[in-house]
């Protein structure tokens, strides 16, 4: 699981690292922020990591749970709806089978 949700993230070229037998998990939609994701920055951000890492080892997720310090993180209950859906929606369009 590694956090790539903004840009101290840095870019995806450590993946060429990452051993043959290995999955990546991609941290790409924030839970920090109240930023709101677009299907298609997601699927352009992983098609910049399946430069590094083969499609079929990828998977996606948030960066993080929604209470990633003791308060939690200042997110609507239907932010975080919506994040989690845009989560499915893109890894259905990115892995269809």
């Amino acid at each position: 699981m590694l956090e790539f949700d903004d840009e101290r993230s840095g870019d995806f070229a450590p993946l060429a690292e990452v051993p043959d037998d290995k999955f990546v998990v991609l941290g790409l939609i924030t839970t920090k922020f109240p930023r709101r994701e677009t299907e298609e920055e997601i699927k352009t951000r992983v098609g910049e990591a399946a430069r590094y890492v083969a499609m079929e080892r990828l998977a996606l997720s948030t960066q993080c749970g929604f209470a990633s310090v003791a308060k939690g993180n200042n997110l609507s209950f239907e932010l975080q709806e919506t994040k989690l859906s845009l989560v499915a929606r893109a890894a259905r369009a990115l892995w269809p089978d």
